[in-house]
This record gives C-alpha cells, sequence and structure tokens, in this order.
C-alpha cells in the first residue's frame, strides 16, 4: 500500500509536464574544471549483497548491540588505502550514496532506491573516529548516523525539487543532474550535504565537530565549501536548479530559506529506504587510481631545511611530530593531506593552524617523499 511519500512523488511527478529532453550539448556548463568523480551508475553491482538497514540493526535494537562492541564489517589495510584515497580524490558520496526514487529501475541495484552504505565505508569512518578520540564510545553508530546526515540532505533536496517542479509544472532535477555529469564533485549541493553532516556532529551530545570538520576539508571541490555562509550556498543551489545557472556566484535569495526544508512527516525514517551493501569488490566502487599512496619516510630539499633552520625555525619541532604521524598513517583527517597539484605530483600536508607543507614522492623510491616548501596557509595558496 503506497506511504504517504510514495503518494507525494506520484501526485508532483504528474503535474511536471511532459517536454522535449534538452540534450547535453544544449545544457549550459558549470564554472568549474571538468571531474567525472564517483558515479554509482557505473558500479558493477550485480553480484553485490544488500542488507536492509532494518535488518542489521534498528535504531533500538542497533544501539544495544553497537553498546556491546560489535564487530563491523572487517577491512584490510588495502581497503583501506582504497577508502582513504577515494575520499579524497572524490568525495563523500563513495562511502554512502543516495538514488532518487525518480531513478528506482536504473542502475545501480534495480528495484531500489534510497541511501546506500558501504559496509566498508561505515567500518572506516569508525576508526578514523577511534584515531582520532581514542576511547570514544559507540563509534560504528556514530560513523553510520554521520554518513546518514549527508546523504539525509540529498533526498530532501530531492523532495525540494521534486515540489517545485510540481509547482511550476517544468522538469528541473534531471537536467540539472545531467548538467553536472562530468563536474561532480562542483555541485554545491554536496557542500550542503557536508555542512548537515558537520552540524550534526558539532552537537554536544555527538561531540565529534573537530574529526567533521577535517574530514570534509579533505574532500574534493564543493564537498570542502561546506563551512561558507549557509545561506549562500543555499541561494546559489537554488539558483542551479531554478534558473540553470550553474555559475558559483549565481542566487536565488528568495529560495535560500526553502531549500532542504521537508515537512516532518516525508522524514521518517521508515519512508526512505536504506541498505547497507557488501560489494563483490571494492575496486568496483573505488577507482585502484584513488588509493592513498604510501608514506615510508619524509626527506627536506634543501632550501626547505635552511628556511626551517631560520626563519621559521620555532616550526622546526612541529614538523618533525607531523613527518611522524605522516609515517605512521597519513590517513588521519587531522593532517589533511590531499592531493594539491596532479601535474606536478604535489602532495599537502598541514603542520598547524597556520602552516601547510607540499612535497611530493620520490620516483621509484618505495615510498619516500621529499618536502620541498611551506609556508602560511594563504601563502601557499590554500585560501
Amino acid at each position: 500500500m503506497p506511504n504517504i511519500l510514495d503518494r507525494f512523488f506520484e501526485d508532483a511527478s504528474s503535474r511536471i509536464a511532459t517536454q522535449p529532453v534538452l540534450s547535453d550539448q544544449d545544457l549550459p556548463r558549470p564554472d568549474s574544471p571538468e571531474h567525472d568523480g564517483f558515479d554509482p551508475t557505473e558500479i558493477a553491482s550485480d553480484n553485490d549483497d544488500l542488507i536492509p538497514v532494518e535488518d542489521r540493526w534498528s535504531i533500538e535494537v542497533g544501539t544495544r548491540r553497537l553498546a556491546d562492541r560489535e564487530i563491523p564489517f572487517p577491512i584490510t589495510s588495502e581497503d583501506r588505502d582504497l577508502l582513504d584515497g577515494g575520499i579524497r580524490e572524490v568525495g563523500f558520496d563513495v562511502y554512502a550514496f543516495y538514488k532518487s526514487r525518480r531513478h528506482v529501475a536504473a542502475r545501480p541495484y534495480p528495484g531500489k532506491w534510497g541511501i546506500f552504505y558501504l559496509e566498508h565505508g561505515v567500518s572506516r569512518v569508525k576508526e578514523l573516529i577511534e584515531s582520532t578520540y581514542p576511547g570514544y564510545g559507540s563509534s560504528l553508530r556514530l560513523a553510520y548516523e554521520f554518513l546518514r546526515e549527508h546523504e539525509r540532505f540529498h533526498f530532501k533536496f530531492d523532495i525540494y525539487a521534486l515540489s517545485v517542479e510540481a509547482k511550476i509544472g517544468r522538469a528541473l532535477y534531471e537536467p540539472l543532474k545531467r548538467a553536472f555529469r562530468h563536474h561532480r564533485i562542483h555541485q554545491v549541493e554536496e557542500a550542503l550535504a557536508n555542512r548537515d553532516a558537520w552540524e550534526w556532529a558539532k552537537r554536544g551530545r555527538v561531540g565529534l565537530g573537530e574529526f567533521a570538520y577535517d574530514f570534509m576539508k579533505l574532500q574534493p571541490g564543493a564537498y570542502a565549501r561546506f563551512d561558507e555562509r549557509k545561506f549562500d550556498l543555499a541561494g546559489e543551489l537554488a539558483a542551479n536548479l531554478i534558473d540553470l545557472n550553474l555559475s558559483s556566484t549565481a542566487r536565488r535569495e528568495d529560495q535560500a530559506l526553502w531549500i532542504g526544508n521537508v515537512p516532518d512527516e516525508l522524514l521518517r525514517r521508515s519512508l526512505c529506504p536504506e541498505y547497507f551493501v557488501r560489494p563483490s569488490s571494492l575496486t568496483a566502487w573505488i577507482n585502484p587510481a584513488w588509493k592513498l599512496p604510501e608514506v615510508r619516510n619524509v626527506t627536506e630539499a634543501q632550501s626547505f631545511s635552511s628556511s626551517l633552520a631560520s626563519k621559521y625555525a620555532s616550526l622546526k619541532e612541529r614538523w618533525e611530530d607531523t613527518k611522524r604521524k605522516l609515517i605512521a598513517n597519513p590517513a588521519l583527517p587531522g593532517l589533511d593531506f590531499k592531493r594539491w597539484d596532479k601535474s606536478t605530483g604535489h602532495w599537502s600536508v598541514r603542520i598547524n593552524d597556520n602552516f601547510r607543507a607540499h612535497l611530493r614522492p620520490i620516483p621509484k623510491s618505495g615510498g619516500t617523499w621529499e618536502a620541498e616548501e611551506f609556508g602560511p596557509h594563504k601563502a601557499m595558496g590554500h585560501g
């Protein structure tokens, strides 16, 4: 029997006039560099196992089981490198993604829609939380809720978009998604989704604000814009949707307060299906080329050593600590270790709140990196 959300989708969809579909050539292009990012429709998913979230744990049962230290889905060191690289290269949705009810017949997982959590991803977020806050309790449940907050924004935006489409009688959601097909990491929708997860993490009863901030800043493109003014981000997304104005300076301030605001009766947990996914192959989700590179040793260029010995001598101890952490675990969100310039192979790492260093791997060295320059964030081009 259709529920309230089914009836909403059916009624609203019936109000959208059938009209000629714009070709990809006729769609406007975003003013951001092309970057295909993570595309769930390309997942080789036929042999994946899907487990409804309520079957693994309901909120009540899950709280009890996870408090008893339920063992998360096991991951290997190779898995970790793929997961840690994927979050840096293509963003949050490589760990979990939302599939609209509009696309229920499409791949992946034809016949199903909702939120799909990569079990490896939930386990990895749990580990990173524990690395940041040793001894933190119920971290598996928190990892799931953290991912859920991001994906629920996509669900809420889908409902908002459909309500606007029904009002004006014109398709908006599909043209916007197709326009960003080769610019996925630059969709401002991702900034707002990350912001929801960040705001949830900052709540006093959660206490993951610092972890969430660092985790978001690791991510590329619009994912890392989550800490910009929320009203501006929402106005930009509204202009993207309603006017198909894809500029990062576009604004529809008349709609900014409505983005993501959905009646509570449409947000009951039972209405949007959720699944844990055990993929037949993790590389079907995460491109091996995104793998986080190994850091076995860090050396310094002569100019780097000279600056550290004179102008920035006060940072020497902090730099040595950064090196130790990089070698021990380059995936720690607090290091903010991420690609800086793909053309030159440079990566960037945080030394402290004001300084960063740029380094790159030495070819055929087995994990040795050379630090070449460091300085204040803005002087290094980090805003």
